[in-house]
């Protein structure tokens, strides 16, 4: 005892070793365990979005729940999603979804959401703009992928156009005052006529009070309803005399003017240049409608384009 007084003995060393050597290996596999966990949260990950649905299964599952629900609600979030997901995969809810549009919009035409909605997907699929990033490609892909996007919406308008009582459908929606209805039906009616104007022109022509539903939108008190109807007035009459003297004995020559006064004539902007060339379709190789507009006393009030005057009223 009296050597190893004030020395720690090698029993006491030995234990000490013994429980630094534990005390790591405990340190070790916590931090093994730790590592094994975040690994399988990992893999948990990576599997979670190797199983994520594909569009084409996505669009699949709304169409299922638009035609299988008996609940408003799940048939509303059903059209809400088609909408989000047209304007990006128009293919995939082009030709998956169009029958099912039409159906939900026989079935649930008093509701104004889901009516709003399909109008909107319809546009968006036959729409001839595309969402695809091409920014950073080149010139030619750039031209590609605009080409693409016209030759599928003028597919999608010609399958829609297919049956005849989708006209009826397309037109009478413009009956609703509501504005998520009314503004979504005018662009939608425009991007048709833009993809299959003589189509639509010829159909539209056999359809009682069919010319007379769009005129009337000239004089919706909503500015921007009006001033879409004009756009679509101008592709309505294009190259077709029979649908020009009925726009223009509707009164279309009275009522263009007065919006191009009320919007400042030649200070008027877009709007009057919009209305000039509605006026120029209406009378180009008319004879009919220019006679008409020569007897009805318009000229004159085209004479406002041609004033010198300044605001005061002096010539300048």
């Amino acid at each position: 005892q009296s050597t190893w007084a004030g020395c720690t003995p090698p029993a006491q060393l030995q234990n000490r070793k013994s429980a630094i050597q534990l005390q790591e290996l405990y340190t070790f596999i916590i931090n093994l365990l730790k590592m094994n966990y975040l690994r399988g949260i990992s893999s948990g990950w990576q599997t979670a979005a190797s199983e994520k649905p594909s569009v084409t299964e996505t669009v699949d599952k709304l169409c299922d729940r638009a035609t299988t629900s008996t609940l408003l609600e799940d048939r509303r979030d059903a059209a809400r999603g088609l909408k989000s997901l047209s304007k990006k995969y128009r293919l995939e809810v082009g030709t998956q979804a169009m029958p099912v549009i039409v159906d939900l919009l026989k079935l649930d035409r008093e509701d104004t959401e889901i009516v709003g909605y399909l109008v909107n997907t319809l546009n968006n699929i036959m729409s001839q703009n595309s969402e695809e990033d091409t920014e950073s490609d080149g010139e030619q892909y750039k031209r590609e992928v605009v080409n693409a996007a016209e030759e599928l919406g003028v597919q999608f308008t010609e399958m829609f156009l297919k049956n005849e009582e989708n006209v009826d459908i397309a037109v009478s929606l413009l009956d609703e005052f509501d504005f998520q209805i009314r503004w979504p039906t005018v662009k939608l009616l425009t991007t048709m006529l833009i993809n299959a104007r003589s189509q639509l022109q010829s159909l539209i022509l056999v359809r009682p009070m069919g010319v007379s539903k769009l005129m009337d939108l000239l004089s919706d008190s909503r500015e921007i309803i009006r001033n879409d109807s004009i756009i679509l007035l101008d592709q309505l009459v294009k190259g077709n005399a029979a649908i020009q003297k009925i726009v223009a004995f509707e009164n279309a020559f009275d009522k263009i003017l007065n919006i191009i006064e009320e919007e400042g004539n030649a200070s008027g902007g877009v709007i009057v240049e919009d209305c000039l060339h509605l006026l120029l379709n209406l009378l180009h190789q008319n004879s009919s409608n220019q006679t008409f507009f020569k007897e009805g006393s318009f000229i004159h009030r085209l004479s406002e384009f041609f004033s010198v005057s300044g605001p005061s009223g002096a010539l300048r």
